[in-house]
């Protein structure tokens, strides 16, 4: 049985004990009411036993007259016209229920927070958010209010105004909030940087690794900012750091350690390469090698290397890199070649080379919020 419909029986029942309770209806001046009343709640419940909740939702809306007592009951059933898809009738309900003057406090916050979920679900955002902030000022379960803002400026990419509620809730302790604000200040970080604004994407990744020292994405990024400051002795310190302490994404290190070390120490990016891959092997960085070797006319290293990795691990990066390095000797290859190359180099490009650690998403690129289980930082390499 799905969800919605459980709640809808739920409701017949609760529908059902109110009738039993209900002193006007025990007075014999209004028997008569009362029998109609028992036959529409009879007929309701019948359409429901049928599957055809379409009749039964209509039925039981029209029977409850709207007081103090039930208040909750169109709360579910304007809940259920929206896990239906019929967010239209859910706003309706629940529009209808917050124009009551006899409301209760807690029935008008629950009203608020269910009609600000009905705009979130029909898509609108600025109308839901205006809800969210009402339910803060209200101080009306405020946790709940800031995570659902969180969840709707991230989707706007609105990263100043998610930071701020990051950051709330990780001040209140929320579970993995550390991970969440980081990863915030992250995206706030990246947009002062490509605005030009170095401080403030400074401050920004300072407090995400402050907040999450764990954070790869925000010590990545200061490795950026410092090699863009001409300073490569910091942004050198915070990369054999993070090689140290998060060896797990060190595909991700490749570039880094090529624009730290290439023009100043090339034996010492030689170096790490090799001891990388003998303690993390992995085929980016037996390719990264090999393009060493080969732009260092290293011909005979770099012979030997693809021959190991051709028979010991040998994929398609491999077999596209030795088509290419083999280019340069006609007598060995042709046409047919070339266009093994080409194909090989289409079936790497579709490769998924990261995983989500939490529901198993892949992907060719890191992505830092996972777009299927919406998890920070959850995306790791794929090992091959």
């Amino acid at each position: 049985m799905d969800i919605w419909l459980f709640l809808l029986v739920l409701a017949a029942v609760i529908i059902g004990w109110l009738l039993g309770r209900w002193q006007p209806f025990k007075k014999k001046k209004d028997e008569f009411h009362h029998d109609q009343f028992s036959e529409r709640y009879a007929r309701g419940l019948n359409y429901l036993l049928a599957d055809d909740s379409d009749n039964a939702i209509k039925i039981f809306t029209d029977l409850i007259e709207v007081n103090r007592d039930t208040i909750e009951i169109h709360i579910a059933l304007g809940n259920l016209f929206r896990s239906k898809g019929e967010v239209d009738r859910a706003i309706k309900v629940h529009q209808n229920l917050l124009a009551r003057p006899n409301l209760t406090r807690r029935q008008r916050h629950m009203a608020i927070a269910e009609l600000a979920s009905d705009y979130l679900k029909a898509g609108l955002l600025d109308r839901a958010e205006k809800l969210y902030r009402e339910m803060i000022d209200l101080d009306a379960d405020a946790i709940h209010a800031y995570r659902r803002l969180l969840d709707l400026y991230i989707t706007e990419k609105s990263w100043e105004e998610a930071v701020e509620c990051a950051r709330v809730l990780y001040q209140k302790g929320e579970p993995e909030a550390a991970v969440t604000y980081s990863q915030c200040l992250c995206e706030a970080a990246s947009e002062a940087i490509n605005a030009g604004n170095k401080r403030l994407a400074r401050k920004n990744l300072d407090l995400a690794l402050e907040v999450d020292p764990a954070c790869v994405r925000a010590a990545l990024l200061l490795i950026r900012l410092n090699l863009d400051s001409d300073n490569p002795s910091a942004a050198k310190r915070i990369f054999q750091r993070l090689t140290r302490e998060s060896p797990q994404y060190m595909p991700l290190y490749i570039e880094p350690a090529r624009q730290i070390y290439l023009g100043r120490e090339i034996s010492t990016y030689q170096e790490f390469l090799q001891n990388q891959y003998q303690k993390h092997p992995s085929t980016r960085l037996a390719i990264a090698l090999l393009e060493h070797y080969a732009r260092n006319d290293e011909i005979e290293k770099a012979r030997q290397f693809l021959s190991d990795i051709l028979h010991k691990s040998p994929s398609f990066e491999a077999f596209e890199f030795a088509l290419r390095f083999l280019k340069s000797n006609p007598d060995q290859l042709g046409e047919t070649w070339a266009t093994l190359s080409t194909f090989l180099k289409s079936l790497q490009d579709k490769k998924n080379e990261y995983s989500c650690s939490r529901c198993g998403y892949e992907s060719h690129a890191i992505q830092w919020l996972c777009p299927s289980c919406r998890n920070w930082a959850s995306m790791k390499p794929v090992r091959s």
